[in-house]
């Protein structure tokens, strides 16, 4: 995280007017650097003490930063960029978000810029729209790649064709090389019948619980030592927030399919666009809601959700290390699985692993609160 430049004592205003007086591309480059470093941050939920973050010797490396490249943040005063970033997100995505979000209409998008090459006029990042409250539905999540012309910025969003041809067009400092064919990849469908090749996003032996999201594109997972790891290998980038509690993670998968991750505190120390083995740490179970100030109800968790062709994924049906998830079309059941056995929600799911069997046992007793009917299929 950077913080804004200073100015060494003298101020950097006489220098800007007469930047602006020169006008052009050439001027919005410098413009760009002058004013792009402002974090946003979100703090920890107040009354509750943050999760201890995960110990540097277990800690997966971080990535380096590609050489030249330049981490960037700015406000929306400073940088037209954001705006324009906006409003193509909301131009290309906010039919996919109302359809989400029960037909109710999309908020203005949470933008969170990555890194930027001033002097070739190129940015990446992500975007973020956030569902409206009361909605339980999951964020809508897309990256972007930008591009500084002579009457402005070009912005192309997950899921289009501009996006691969940015990905693969974009200088190395902004689109490494060891994620230009991923990126130029993803955002086209990417599941296969059920099978992702994913696990489930804990340690193997340890058994959690799953509970409904209010949406049949997402799964709350809770128990534990409340560690969330990596399903399978990708790349990492972050959503809303560099810091803890209401940030969400996106992790891009070699298949083009993606996993996200949100309700984490103490999240990975690993910069975005840094890669990730299977089991790699990504945070803890928490409670803050994503892109938003507010706290969920009940046990901390993770939601979990798929993305495929940069848009989320129904879960019913779709297979992650071994079980088969079902999921009501109402988001308010779900059950999983695997060679005849069937956990259902609320009781223990064990991480078994994509080879083994689980040894088959007995039903839940009908007085069992876990004991209901099954989901609805999808």
């Amino acid at each position: 995280m950077m913080s804004p430049p200073r100015s060494g004592g003298g101020s950097v205003l006489p220098l800007a007017n007469r930047i602006v007086r020169l006008g052009g591309a050439g001027a919005g480059a410098v413009l760009l650097v002058l004013c792009a470093v402002v974090t946003q941050a979100v703090q920890s939920p107040p009354g509750r003490p943050a999760a201890a973050p995960e110990p540097a010797s277990k800690r997966t490396r971080p990535a380096r930063a590609p050489r030249g490249a330049r981490p960037a943040t700015t406000t929306a005063k400073t940088a037209p960029l954001v705006r324009t970033v906006r409003t193509a997100v909301l131009r290309q995505r906010s039919a996919i978000a109302r359809r989400e979000f029960g037909g109710r209409a999309p908020a203005a998008p949470t933008v969170l810029l990555s890194r930027a090459d001033a002097a070739k006029g190129w940015a990446f990042g992500s975007s973020v729209i956030a569902p409206p409250a009361g909605v339980d539905a999951p964020p809508d999540a897309s990256l972007f790649i930008a591009r500084h012309v002579k009457n402005g910025w070009q912005v192309s969003v997950t899921g289009t064709p501009a996006f691969a041809a940015f990905a693969r067009r974009a200088p190395s400092d902004v689109v490494p090389d060891g994620e230009r064919a991923l990126l130029a990849k993803y955002g086209k469908a990417a599941v296969s019948g059920a099978a992702t090749g994913l696990e489930l996003p804990w340690g193997p032996g340890r058994p959690w619980t799953m509970r409904p999201a209010g949406d049949p594109r997402a799964i709350a997972f809770a128990g534990g030592d409340g560690r969330v790891l990596a399903p399978g290998p990708g790349r990492l980038y972050r959503l809303c927030s560099r810091t803890s509690g209401h940030a969400m993670l996106l992790l891009i998968h070699p298949n083009g399919l993606a996993s996200t991750f949100s309700r984490l505190s103490a999240p990975t120390a690993v910069k975005d666009g840094g890669a990730v083995r299977t089991g790699a740490y990504l945070g803890t179970t928490g409670r803050g809601l994503p892109c938003s100030p507010r706290q969920a109800a009940g046990p901390a968790s993770v939601v979990f959700g798929l993305l495929s062709g940069g848009q989320p994924a129904a879960l019913n049906g779709v297979r992650i290390g071994g079980w088969t998830l079902q999921v009501a079309a109402s988001g308010r059941a779900v059950a999983a699985t695997r060679s005849g056995v069937r956990v259902r929600q609320g009781d223990p799911l064990p991480d078994l692993g994509g080879g083994a069997a689980p040894t088959p046992a007995p039903s839940p007793s009908p007085a069992s609160p876990s004991a209901s009917p099954p989901p609805a299929a999808t």
